[in-house]
């Protein structure tokens, strides 16, 4: 289960960016993991003036890719977030933090570990998001 969770400013994001980083994002994350979309998840947390932090990205992904995937992935990210808000490198800091697959379920189903999926688990996820 990616978890994306984009902490900006009150206000300062639209709702038509918001749902532009979303697709981006699953975009993304699918285009480098092979990850069903429907497992993608991206929340907004709006944030009043005392965070110190102007906007900061705080993913979680399931351990077990390769150190390049992971930094392709917060790289891409972390600029698909600047490229459709405007927001400056200065202003915006990010980070992806991992934890083992046996921790996480998707659909009513443990997540295998990277490299581990099976047709059926994708088949899962694509009949869990109805699709």
């Amino acid at each position: 289960m990616p978890y994306y969770r984009c902490v900006v400013p009150k206000d300062s994001v639209p709702y038509e960016q918001r749902a532009a980083v979303a697709k981006a994002f699953t975009d993304i994350h699918c285009g480098n993991t092979g990850a069903p979309r429907s497992f993608v998840h991206v929340v907004f947390d709006e944030v009043d003036d005392s965070w110190d932090t102007a906007y900061f990205l705080d993913g979680g992904n399931r351990a077990g890719r390769s150190e390049e995937v992971k930094a392709e992935l917060l790289s891409d990210l972390m600029g698909a977030f600047r490229e459709i808000t405007g927001v400056s490198s200065e202003e915006f800091s990010g980070r992806i933090t991992e934890g083992p697959a046996k921790w996480t379920m998707e659909g009513g189903m443990v997540l295998p570990e990277p490299g581990e999926e099976t047709e059926e688990w994708y088949s899962h996820g694509q009949a869990a998001a109805g699709g």
